[in-house]
């Protein structure tokens, strides 16, 4: 036999053993489960709307009605499922003021609701306003000083900044001077609305101080997974 049919053969040996090897590697490859990615958002959210984000969200507008609270219906927003806004911006006592932009805030309607089921507990503790930087944002996830993947509760309405808190007297307490300094009102607002379940973990200069250090950031507490309540009939 020619050296060059030694070649051949050898070549022919390498492909016919090679490819059940190969065949195993791509199949291994396409039944190994990927790990699933991380998100941000709310138990049972998708986009668009399913059904019962709908229905929840008109059950939530419904609340506002039955609580005397006004609002709008505002323009569609990419990711906020129920967009509203609330003219008076007057939430369970606690007046809400915008440091750097005018309104009208569009925030989905489960943070306006539930706004007005945890502040008035703020306004036991003397709070009358509180002084926000942010609602509506689509920006992604920031916190320990880096930037995440993963879109902030900002980009559906669900969240909002807040810079200060006014008192009764008309005392300014300022997160980012007044906070290092152990302000007792921070500190039980801090406290307070970390205890009311209705929120997320709440972001501080406590908890993340490279990326929280002038803001307390807070996200309204969401599960879509849960039914509509029923209006009671009449």
């Amino acid at each position: 036999m020619s050296f060059s049919s030694r070649v051949a053969v050898v070549t022919a040996l390498a492909v016919l053993l090679g490819a059940p090897v190969a065949e195993a590697a791509k199949k291994k490859k396409r039944t190994k489960a990927s790990p699933p990615r991380a998100t941000n958002m709310p138990a049972g959210w998708t986009w668009p709307p399913s059904k019962p984000m709908v229905a929840l969200g008109k059950a939530c507008t419904d609340e506002l009605d039955t609580l005397g609270i006004g609002w709008k219906p505002a323009r569609k927003e990419l990711k906020i499922a129920t967009p509203i806004t609330v003219p008076a911006m007057e939430l369970g006592g606690v007046k809400l003021v915008s440091v750097f932009r005018r309104g009208p805030h569009v925030m989905d309607c489960q943070l306006a609701l539930g706004l007005a089921r945890q502040l008035p507990a703020l306004h036991t503790l003397g709070v009358r306003e509180l002084h926000f930087s942010r609602i509506h944002g689509y920006t992604k996830v920031r916190v320990g000083g880096q930037e995440k993947r993963t879109l902030s509760r900002h980009a559906l309405g669900l969240a909002i900044d807040v810079r200060s808190f006014v008192d009764d007297a008309g005392r300014k307490a300022i997160v980012l001077d007044d906070y290092p300094l152990g302000d007792p009102l921070l500190l039980d607002v801090e406290q307070t609305l970390g205890d009311s379940g209705g929120f997320r973990t709440i972001l501080t200069p406590r908890n993340d101080p490279e990326s929280h250090d002038d803001h307390f950031h807070l996200e309204v507490r969401v599960d879509y997974t849960k039914p509509a309540a029923r209006k009671p009939a009449t």
